[in-house]
């Protein structure tokens, strides 16, 4: 059982994914959806999904640099240090939920072909959260993946997700809740085996042309920017300041 909490508002700014490929980001429906994983392509550098950090800012996110290279720092990685030493009392913490939120959140994007019925399927991106549920409930691309994962008492797979012939298909079974609750999902593997190539005859060629390698949908933000999106959120004169303090940083 999985919980999905993410920002619908129109105005929000989403930065995760190149605008090219925003439409095929997987909405979900209350009742179930049925999708078949796609396997990593051939000149990908990562497997079937791909983790990816993530920071906020007032209306909207980006992806942390240390996605694509661990070694790499965010101006907001500079920010935390600086709070930590001079304001810790204005960081975000269980007893401070208004305080000033730096670090990353983590989610996950994989492609999916979305089934349906009438036999013209969907390409589509699903970014979800993939946080274990240390804190809360766990992210739904994290249930997805125990749930791809996932082993008997003899440590065989229960299911096969991901096998491009036999593997099988998916299914979200998403329930609405009341404002403020977010909805709940289900995930469930399917029996039928059900053939990757199969199911991309029959989406349409103009949706197929998409289909990129998972780093080549993530869209990557310059440290300007960066700079830019943490004086949103503190202000711009004090990220001037942090910025511009002794020490490099980059």
């Amino acid at each position: 059982m999985a919980n999905s909490n993410e920002n619908s508002s129109e105005q929000f700014e989403d930065l995760v994914l190149r605008p090219e490929f925003n439409h095929f980001r997987l909405q979900f429906s209350p009742g179930a959806t049925w999708i078949r994983i796609l396997p990593a392509l051939r000149d990908s550098a990562f497997d079937w999904y791909l983790p990816i950090e993530v920071l906020s800012f007032p209306g909207g996110r980006f992806v942390h640099p240390a996605t694509f290279d661990p070694n790499k720092l965010s101006p907001y990685d500079v920010a935390l240090k600086w709070f930590r030493r001079n304001d810790p009392q204005s960081l975000y913490s269980r007893s401070n939920k208004i305080g000033y939120r730096l670090q990353p959140e983590r989610l996950c994007v994989f492609w999916a072909v979305e089934y349906s019925e009438h036999g013209t399927h969907s390409l589509r991106l699903l970014l979800e959260y993939f946080n274990d549920g240390g804190s809360g409930p766990a992210g739904l691309a994290r249930e997805i993946h125990r749930k791809v994962f996932e082993r008997d008492e003899n440590g065989e797979r229960i299911g096969n997700a991901l096998t491009p012939d036999t593997g099988a298909m998916i299914c979200i079974e998403r329930q609405m809740r009341k404002y403020p609750h977010a909805p709940l999902d289900w995930v469930r593997i399917g029996r039928i085996p059900t053939s990757v190539d199969k199911l991309l005859e029959g989406v349409p060629q103009e949706e197929a042309e998409f289909l990129r390698p998972l780093e080549e949908v993530i869209q990557q933000s310059t440290i300007d920017e960066q700079w830019e999106y943490l004086g949103r959120l503190i202000s711009p004169e004090l990220a001037d300041r942090i910025r511009h303090g002794k020490g490099r940083w980059f």
